[in-house]
């Protein structure tokens, strides 16, 4: 890991409290890291002391050692203040004097926990910055340092300002120094999942329309939008959780072998699957918004910042189609919602069904079928449905499961934004979503964001979503094709 100046954007904000703080001190802190130099920047009345109390606290609830922490806040953070992030004159002078002072090489993280509408200046502004240093633009030397443009979710409102932020970064930084972060994809047991089929052959084998009957991906959370709604109402959870996390997910599950382990290997077959997947039409989607429950008396529609007669919705279930060889006709259901009975992120893979049934359960009941579950959090692991015969006469079976607990196995593993962290240093763009692979996300939901001809269902909090989700699931599969001009 190469000595480097880290530049926060949003350094007073909750992101960089909760994740990145702790991130940071866990990644430069552990062996042979080099002696970290952290420049926050925030448009907040701020100093250095200011920002490494805050840096402090986070850390030390984190479970952190004060004086330890203390230490590295002292030694690693600076502040710089600006008063818009298009005007970055203190950020330049004060990252120029700390890489003399500190005798670095000019090597730059640019890290964006910026708000959506800040990006754009802030963007063109340090691309105006970098080309003046010769560290991108058409006449790159070959020593110079590099310098990496990391941008937070989420990237764009809709396909149009995908494809215009897009536009943007282009014009100032190559793709290949662009790390669009999705921290899902920094988690441990997503990672695993391409282990896990391209690893092991029975499954890799097993994993195609002739065997799969659907594909389930949930993301369930507890949480509600109190205290948040003044982003959350009129954003919604298609674009908060759908369009970027479950489609990762989405993308991974279906991706083809990459010819390499590689960020282009992986990012290309992503995005071929997100290019063959069809439009999502409005009678493929169902809506929903918590209500009041006997635990909950407050629904969404009474918390504070919610809009009167807010159309928000609060849970989703989507169901997707892809149009290729390996998924021809299989549904892929994204579901995920607040103020849900329990905290679960997990793909289910339902397999297909004997042909013949030749047994029935001790109680009378076709078997279930196989599933396969890939539990990303919590209790990570996977869990395998199978059938077996029930000890005594005759051929009742039961529903047995195999299961592997991944902590049990190895112990704690890196928080998400600590891998991110670490390959954004190492130049590693695997876990990164590319500007394509964006701009098709959006692509897929175009006609279901902003459709106020998609009723949105009340569900009672501490529910799993509205009753239609399940006709929605359990629906057969279209056999409808992609739309072509040529006529027979």
């Amino acid at each position: 890991m190469d000595p480097h100046l880290f530049v926060l954007f949003g350094a007073t904000g909750d992101l960089a409290a909760v994740k990145l703080f702790p991130a940071l001190y866990h990644v430069t802190t552990r062996e042979g890291a080099p002696e970290p130099t952290i420049l926050g920047v925030g448009r907040s009345d701020w100093d250095d002391a200011r920002l490494q109390a805050a840096a402090v606290s986070s850390l030390t609830e984190g479970g952190v050692d004060e004086s330890d922490a203390r230490a590295w806040a002292e030694a690693a953070l600076r502040y710089a203040r600006v008063t818009a992030y298009d005007d970055l004159a203190p950020v330049f002078d004060a990252a120029a004097a700390l890489e003399e002072e500190r005798d670095l090489e000019g090597e730059r993280v640019y890290y964006l926990a910026l708000p959506p509408s800040a990006f754009p200046g802030t963007i063109a502004s340090l691309g105006e910055h970098e080309a003046e240093r010769g560290t991108v633009g058409d006449h790159v030397a070959e020593d110079a340092p590099w310098v990496r443009l990391v941008i937070e979710k989420p990237f764009g409102h809709d396909l149009a300002s995908a494809r215009e932020l897009n536009a943007i970064v282009h014009e100032h930084f190559p793709e290949d120094v662009v790390y669009r972060i999705d921290h899902y994809l920094g988690k441990e047991t997503v990672q695993n999942l391409l282990v896990f089929r391209f690893a092991n052959a029975f499954f890799e084998s097993a994993w195609t329309r002739q065997d799969v009957e659907r594909v389930e991906i949930t993301v369930a959370e507890t949480n509600d939008a109190a205290g948040r709604a003044g982003y959350f109402d009129g954003v919604g959870t298609l674009r908060d959780m759908i369009q970027n996390h479950l489609t990762q997910l989405f993308a991974l599950t279906a991706m083809d072998p990459p010819a390499r382990l590689d960020a282009e290997g992986i990012r290309s077959e992503k995005i071929k699957v997100l290019r063959s997947t069809r439009t999502a039409r409005p009678d493929a989607v169902i809506l929903g918004q918590y209500a009041s429950g006997p635990d909950d008396p407050e629904g969404y529609a009474d918390h504070e910042g919610v809009a009167e007669g807010s159309r928000t919705e609060t849970f989703a279930t989507v169901r997707l189609q892809l149009d290729n060889w390996r998924w021809q006709g299989v549904p892929f259901i994204l579901r995920t919602g607040k103020r849900m009975p329990a905290r679960v992120s997990e793909i289910a893979v339902v397999f297909r069904r004997p042909p013949v049934t030749l047994f029935q359960t001790s109680g009378g009941c076709d078997p279930t079928p196989n599933v396969l579950r890939l539990r990303l959090q919590p209790d990570e692991g996977f869990r395998l449905s199978f059938d077996v015969k029930t000890p005594g006469n005759g051929f009742g079976v039961s529903t047995q499961e195999l299961s592997f607990d991944y902590e049990d196995r190895f112990g704690a593993f890196p928080d998400a934004y600590e891998t991110l962290l670490a390959d954004i240093v190492r130049g590693d763009a695997t876990l990164f979503v590319h500007g394509d692979e964006a701009e098709e996300a959006w692509r897929v939901y175009s006609e279901i964001l902003d459709n106020d001809a998609i009723e949105v269902h009340p569900y009672p909090s501490r529910t799993w979503g509205p009753d239609a989700t399940e006709t929605l699931i359990q629906a057969p599969p279209t056999e409808e094709v992609a739309a072509s001009d040529d006529t027979c």
